[in-house]
């Protein structure tokens, strides 16, 4: 692609656009945000590690809605955060009003984007969305399934041994308490899942897999995650 531009220059939407960058993806990232300083700002400390990683991916930031202009794919990481004890869904009412003044911005200035929700409750956010804009389902994408694939292989990981990488897993439903992590479609070392799990472990496995998100913020109190929902984002960008 030739431009990507991040709605939201909090964590998940920094961590994406250095990590677009890091694997050239694009030949440019912008980074919108209200606040315009720290746009700015995260887009010049992601550039100063050029040289470091090896990108030529130009990163700029700011509040100008010009930035997204005629951009190939649009994410939106913007919105209310989830804090300590809060359900996706808690943040409903307001994220979507956020989206809405988003989507109004895309449908004027990248009528042709793809458009790629992150922001939580994502997939009654993704849905609304694509009403929305009025484009056709395979134009407007929600975050979820990937990100809680990588949780499950992770916690299966823990409970086995083995190395991540070794480990394919299959998630299925929306990104909440009604996730459904399918041990029968996942694997270690090409073994069924289901096989090498015992109902206890696939039990605990399920349980962390569902919440994943909620013990990171849990333990950090004042940050939900963002690495790996930035590593989830730029495994469905590639």
């Amino acid at each position: 692609m030739q431009k990507i531009s991040i709605y939201g220059a909090g964590r998940v939407g920094e961590t994406s656009a250095l990590m677009l960058a890091q694997k050239g993806l694009c030949q440019e990232v912008n980074l919108y945000d209200l606040r315009a300083n720290a746009a700015a700002g995260a887009a010049l400390d992601i550039m100063q590690s050029a040289s470091y990683f090896g990108f030529d991916t130009r990163v700029s930031g700011g509040s100008d809605a010009e930035l997204i202009r005629d951009s190939d794919l649009v994410i939106i990481t913007a919105g209310s955060p989830r804090k300590p004890g809060m359900s996706r869904s808690d943040v409903l009412d307001v994220n979507r009003a956020v989206i809405d003044t988003i989507v109004d911005q895309v449908l004027e200035l990248a009528p042709d984007a793809l458009l790629m929700l992150v922001t939580n409750p994502v997939d009654v956010l993704t849905w609304h969305a694509w009403k929305r804009t009025g484009w056709t389902r395979n134009r407007v994408f929600g975050l979820g399934g990937v990100l809680d694939a990588a949780r499950m292989a992770y916690y299966i990981g823990q409970e086995t041994g083995h190395s991540s990488r070794d480990i394919q897993t299959m998630v299925i439903g929306g990104h909440g308490d009604s996730m459904l992590p399918l041990f029968r479609f996942s694997s270690i070392h090409g073994i069924n899942a289901e096989i090498v799990l015992d109902s206890e472990a696939r039990t605990r496995v399920t349980e962390r897999t569902r919440n994943g998100g909620a013990e990171v913020l849990n333990l950090r109190e004042d940050s939900s995650a963002y690495t790996a929902p930035g590593a989830a984002v730029v495994t469905m960008v590639d």
